[in-house]
């Protein structure tokens, strides 16, 4: 950050540093900063200005292009962050730092974990006494403001699909075998008057 010519006002040079930078930055309330700019890492940027402010107390709000934030909340010996990310829980984050070091150390800002943080179980939820370092500087609601949270997914709908009946794999029984054709008996001539079997003259052996 580029250095401001020092007023009385240490916010006051911080904001004039940071709109330098490209940020838009805002004054909400006495004692806080709301800073918005292109940046993808808001906590990053929360705790670097944090670190400007000496020993504080002082108040960051950091807010990405995404609509992604960080609070820092600092009063020496308390540092606390919270970090909301799209509609995922806020990760709340309390440390207690040692007289030599700041927000902006360099184990803050990578994210990483240090001996200095006061681990809850489970772990990045809001305690007693991270709300009460919020209290001390203030703040009722982490949340930036003005900030519109982003809506929740869609969830589509399952629908339910009739089951697709299966043929069945039962062998059928083979079928019996067709019996021959019979060939078709001979008409045989009778006889008008008595009814016998004429013979092959068609004449009558009875009735000549």
């Amino acid at each position: 950050m580029e250095d401001a010519e020092p007023t009385e006002d240490p916010y006051a040079d911080l904001a004039f540093t940071l709109r330098n930078e490209g940020y838009k930055v805002e004054r909400p309330q006495e004692g806080t900063l709301l800073v918005e700019g292109r940046f993808l890492n808001p906590e990053r940027i929360a705790l670097q200005a944090a670190g400007e402010l000496a020993d504080g107390p002082g108040v960051i709000w950091a807010i990405s292009a995404q609509n992604d934030w960080t609070l820092v909340a600092w009063s020496r010996p308390d540092l606390v962050t919270i970090t909301q990310r799209g509609t995922a829980p806020p990760r709340w984050r309390h440390r207690r730092l040692p007289p030599k070091m700041g927000p902006a150390a360099q184990t803050f800002l990578e994210g990483g974990a240090s001996p200095h943080d006061i681990v809850t179980k489970p772990k990045h939820r809001p305690t007693d006494a991270a709300r009460e370092v919020l209290a001390g500087l203030g703040l009722e609601n982490p949340e930036p403001p003005g900030w519109v949270p982003p809506p929740p997914p869609v969830v589509e709908p399952v629908v339910s699909r009739a089951p697709v009946a299966r043929r069945s794999t039962t062998p059928r029984a083979p079928r019996a075998p067709k019996a021959p054709a019979r060939p078709a008996e001979p008409a045989v001539k009778v006889c008008p008057t008595c009814f016998m079997a004429l013979p092959a003259t068609g004449i009558c052996d009875n009735c000549g």
